[in-house]
């Protein structure tokens, strides 16, 4: 099943943890912008009447104040939300878990399956496998320029810098195949510039998803025989 490309519909804790500060967010600016348009309002409408009616400094300094003190309360509540939630991205490890080694280049993702063993090491382009409710670790190479790896249902944007490793760690709780994109303009091609996340149930591990893969790779190299050729009078 192919699930829409958005934070707003996370497949992941690390998604769920984004959707959850994008949410904060929403709800708190919304009421700034109604708190501001009620008192905008309210003073249009008395703009006329209180234009000859002398207002106390003591009053003006009491509503600037109050306006302050709230501005206030509400960024700290968003810088402590975006803090807390920064810190709990990077609780995602596992000392087992499936790494993938992801290459970007102009304008494609190279993708390669880490494993002790070389013989099980699959590569492959634009296109990841992962177990459900595992997590996975990504090691992140540009070969050419900036690239920007974004999965929206799994995991929020890291950059990709030549010469330099970057690590992003992500887990799909549900089976599903998630769009991925480079959200850092990298050339002509840039939007074109995507990649599939398929998280499949039905490999628990990485062994699991190695097999997988080779089963993909064998059935694609086999000859394709005609009708004909498959049944035989």
């Amino acid at each position: 099943m192919s699930h829409l490309p958005s934070i707003l519909h996370p497949a992941g804790i690390e998604a769920a943890r984004i959707s959850q500060l994008w949410w904060t967010m929403f709800w708190i600016c919304t009421a700034v912008w109604i708190a501001v348009a009620v008192a905008a309002l309210i003073a249009i409408r008395r703009g006329h009447r209180a234009a000859a009616v002398h207002v106390p400094d003591r009053t003006i300094v009491r509503n600037v104040a109050t306006a302050a003190a709230i501005s206030i309360v509400a960024l700290i509540a968003l810088l402590s939300q975006s803090v807390l939630i920064g810190r709990a991205l990077n609780t995602l490890r596992s000392d087992d878990a499936l790494r993938i080694n992801v290459t970007a280049n102009q304008w494609w993702w190279d993708i390669q399956y880490d494993n002790p063993v070389p013989s099980l090491r699959v590569t492959t382009a634009n296109e990841i496998h992962i177990p459900v409710g595992k997590p996975v670790a990504f090691n992140l190479f540009s070969n050419d320029v900036i690239h920007s790896l974004w999965i929206p249902n799994l995991q929020g944007k890291i950059d990709l810098v030549p010469g330099r490793r970057n690590e992003l760690w992500l887990q799909a709780d549900k089976a599903g195949v998630y769009r991925g994109q480079c959200a850092e303009y990298c050339g002509l091609q840039h939007a074109k510039m995507a990649l599939v996340v398929v998280a499949d149930g039905h490999a628990a591990n990485r062994d699991g998803v190695v097999s997988l893969m080779f089963d993909a790779v064998v059935f694609e190299a086999l000859p394709k025989r005609s009708n004909a050729q498959r049944c035989p009078a």
